[in-house]
């Protein structure tokens, strides 16, 4: 016999402590069933915690695996539990397969726990970075109803389309950057390592340089004797950046700064209500209430300006409005959308309704990254092509001058 301690939820929704005597991880589960409550930690005491695999990893919360890999799994789980196979099973079969290192000692944790007498669901939940909440409730949604596999195909459709949007959204922020980025790369190799050959050049003519002409060349030379300042400058500039945009307060105005500008702002606030009503729109077609669904989407919209405008509706909602009365009063979403989630609200098929709207809006903004892309093309061209055009046109000004004045 071993003793184990626990925390947990009983039957009232109260946390209770304590320990137990038990002859296994599944012996103490199910003691704790029997007196009503629903273990969420459980430890032996009798087994050395200093390998243990939060330690391992610096806490069970650290452990990641990209999300293609997840979405993966989960297809492969989906399959295999809709053709019969048991869950024990099923998943010694993925973890041995599984070429990922972290999401296979992932599995093999969770494969443990279950063949202990755990619930899949409380399993996964030990790994937040892995299976976040969303993630967690549909598959404890799906355990309740009996229907798993069915469970999980609908967390992979929710996972690929999450994923198409994020591969949008990202393309359009990343675009601009590494174009500009280009752009000034160009024109700075050609100050570093062009125009100093032009300007030896022009010394032997001996003549007065031109103003455009001199005040390339002193940029030049500003360049080239301060070339290592700059670099440092701009690693240093770059990791500051990094580590403002990495904070809360960072985080926040880079997201409030993106709403405010002509053509981010429309894609990121259409992005933000397609992620929204995906969310909310799975959530609640899985038979996950209301409130929970609602607390859910702020966790994963990863958007500040949504996450507080969904804060608003939670405290709205459990006040007694409907979600399409809240939803009204808020500008981050579009009036389009408000008005379908009224009417999906209306008719009683608010889940097909909020699925309809991230569709439509996950459409859009695929039109409009489209459309930004060919919008920045153009003026990419007359920046590179009037960059360089207009330095060549600088350094050869005395070439001209000089045939002008060798002329009849």
């Amino acid at each position: 016999m071993s003793e184990f301690t626990y925390s947990g939820v009983d039957k009232t929704g109260k946390l209770v402590k304590g320990k137990l005597e038990a002859g296994s991880d599944g012996e103490a589960r199910m003691q704790l069933r029997n007196q009503g409550i629903r273990p969420k930690l459980l430890r032996d005491e009798s087994k050395p915690q200093g390998l243990s695999l939060s330690k391992l990893f610096g806490g069970d919360g650290q452990v990641t695996a990209p999300l293609e890999v997840v979405l993966t799994f989960s297809r492969q789980l989906q399959v295999m539990l809709g053709a019969g196979v048991p869950i024990v099973q099923a998943m010694d079969i993925l973890q041995e397969q599984q070429p990922h290192e972290g999401m296979k000692t992932v599995i093999k944790t969770v494969m443990e726990k279950v063949q202990g007498g755990a619930f899949l669901w409380e399993s996964m939940a030990a790994f937040p970075k892995v299976f976040p909440k969303l993630y967690i409730s549909l598959i404890r949604a799906g355990e309740s109803s009996g229907a798993l596999d069915q469970m999980l195909k609908r967390i992979c459709r929710y996972l690929e389309d999450t994923d198409r949007l994020r591969k949008l959204l990202k393309s359009a922020s990343m675009y601009p950057i590494i174009v500009i980025s280009i752009g000034v790369g160009v024109v700075a190799l050609m100050m570093i390592f062009v125009i100093p050959k032009f300007e030896e050049l022009l010394k032997n003519s001996g003549q007065a340089l031109p103003a455009p002409t001199q005040f390339v060349i002193d940029i030049s030379h500003f360049l080239v004797d301060n070339l290592l300042y700059i670099i440092a400058g701009c690693v240093i500039t770059f990791f500051a950046l990094k580590k403002f945009i990495g904070s809360p307060e960072g985080r926040a105005f880079m997201h409030r700064a993106a709403f405010k500008l002509p053509l981010f702002g429309l894609i990121a606030q259409k992005g933000g209500t397609a992620r929204f009503t995906r969310t909310m729109g799975t959530l609640l077609a899985s038979g996950v209430n209301l409130l929970d669904a609602i607390d859910i989407c702020k966790n994963t919209i990863d958007n500040v300006v949504l996450e507080e405008a969904v804060a608003t509706i939670r405290t709205d909602v459990e006040g007694g409005k409907t979600l399409g009365q809240v939803v009204s009063k808020l500008s981050v979403f579009p009036r389009m959308a408000v008005q379908m989630i009224s009417v999906g609200e209306s008719t009683g098929a608010l889940d097909r309704m909020l699925e309809k709207v991230a569709d439509f809006y996950e459409a859009e903004v695929e039109v409009l990254v489209g459309g930004m892309t060919k919008l920045i093309e153009p003026f990419v061209l007359v920046f590179l092509g009037g960059a360089v055009g207009g330095l060549m046109i600088a350094m050869y000004m005395p070439i001209f001058q000089m045939a002008g004045g060798n002329g009849p």
